[in-house]
């Protein structure tokens, strides 16, 4: 549990920098327009129609500023998904390594196994 907690604060701290970055002129808002510019600063990947979306419900007066609050809730939204993407990422590897019997980085598999005739053999690298 505490492993969540200090996963937490480090995405905290690091969307706090990442915002302080672009709060320049120390008012406590940025710029929405400035949203997308900061999630590739991070190395977050985002679709612009799901980032305007969330841009207009943490500003619905289309006032073209967030606070940080509203900039951690978009935010979130995009590393959450990467966090989900790992942890599957580390799930099938997990899977892999119960099915690579013999430890040596591969799988092989029959076809037959996947509903076709014959003897011949799949190999499956996820070295």
């Amino acid at each position: 549990m505490s492993d969540y907690f200090d996963d937490e604060e480090q995405r905290m701290l690091i969307m706090r920098k990442a915002f302080q970055m672009f709060d320049t002129q120390k008012t406590g808002f940025i710029e929405t327009i400035k949203i997308s510019t900061i999630l590739n600063t991070m190395g977050q990947l985002f679709d612009e129609g799901e980032l305007q979306d969330l841009i207009d419900e943490e500003d619905p007066e289309s006032t073209g500023r967030v606070n940080f609050d509203g900039f951690a809730n978009i935010a979130s939204n995009f590393l959450q998904e990467e966090e989900d993407a790992e942890a599957m990422q580390q799930e099938l590897k997990e899977a892999f390594r119960l099915y690579d019997r013999e430890g040596n980085g591969y799988i092989t598999t029959r076809y037959r196994d996947f509903g076709e005739d014959g003897g011949g053999e799949a190999v499956v690298d996820m070295a």
